[in-house]
């Protein structure tokens, strides 16, 4: 009776600790939905471990969706239905990424949401997306796979380094074109704006002294008191009276409109980190970022 007690006892702890592993895999497996059939079972294993190191090293989820129908939506507005729908991210802001591959389109989406939206910036999804748009036109779905979650995770820990110390850190933003451009642009509006009030300044001195000389010059003048002495000795009749059209001018400006729910978002990011994120709304009006493009 004791030995079969033991048996039972060994087998349960045996049990209990294969739960969590069970469970964690479980959990990884949901990550990869590959509805298009475009990866074999060791690419999708392989990929289970990129998604866990997403999650424990940088607490971002990670999943990948590819399939041929987005059942009307846009390939955007589908991955963002489809994450909230299968419940993906981590904690209360639901942090992680979402990758869509729509292949009836020929149209991959990185769908973005939480702290991925201030991460991932709208020049860091354009980067990644430059990245591996060739792999796709080659037919190497699981290479593009691949250089998405090398850039997550690289960008990722970049961010962490941001972080540390941002007053100081110089991203690979703030050393693109993009950026540069901006900022010079920006630099050469400031440099017109201060030779404006320079000049400002000067005319103002200028018109002071002028007006300051002409009432000098004027202090010997006497007004004339009498009125008749600006008249004219006939008087003055006025024998025509009519009004002659000259022209006409209209200033037509544009009124903006929010087009397809798309936002900025800056997230207090924008200035030294990425340049700040493009949003909208998904299911439950849950904000997402994110950007991709056609292969």
């Amino acid at each position: 009776m004791k030995k079969r007690i033991l048996c039972f006892v060994t087998f349960l702890c045996m049990l209990l600790s294969a739960v969590p592993a069970f469970a964690a895999e479980t959990a990884a497996e949901q990550r990869v939905f590959d509805y298009a059939d475009l990866l074999d079972d060791t690419e999708e294993e392989e990929m289970l471990l990129w998604i866990e190191d997403m999650q424990e090293n940088w607490d971002l989820d990670l999943a990948y969706l590819t399939t041929y129908d987005t059942e009307g939506k846009s390939v955007q507005q589908y991955g963002a239905d489809f994450y909230v729908e299968h419940d993906l991210g981590l904690g209360e802001n639901y942090d992680g990424v979402i990758f869509v591959l729509d292949m009836s389109q020929r149209e991959g989406q990185i769908v973005t949401c939480g702290k991925a939206i201030d991460i991932y910036t709208d020049y860091y999804i354009d980067q990644m997306w430059d990245n591996m748009v060739t792999y796709f036109s080659d037919g190497e779905y699981y290479w593009a796979f691949f250089t998405l979650y090398m850039d997550l995770h690289n960008y990722a820990e970049e961010y962490a380094v941001y972080q540390e110390n941002p007053d100081t850190y110089v991203s690979e933003y703030q050393q693109s074109e993009e950026y540069i451009s901006q900022h010079n642009a920006s630099r050469g509006i400031s440099t017109i704006l201060m030779f404006a009030g320079i000049a400002a300044i000067f005319a103002a001195v200028v018109a002071g002294i002028a007006v300051g000389s002409m009432r000098k010059a004027c202090k010997n003048v006497r007004p004339y008191t009498d009125g008749r002495a600006y008249l004219k000795e006939n008087g003055y009749h006025l024998t025509t009276n009519r009004d002659t059209f000259a022209n006409t001018h209209t200033t037509m400006m544009p009124i903006p409109r929010d087009e397809d729910n798309h936002h900025h978002h800056g997230g207090g990011i924008g200035g030294s980190w990425g340049g700040g994120s493009s949003t909208f709304h998904g299911g439950g009006g849950r904000s997402f970022g994110g950007g991709g493009g056609r292969f």
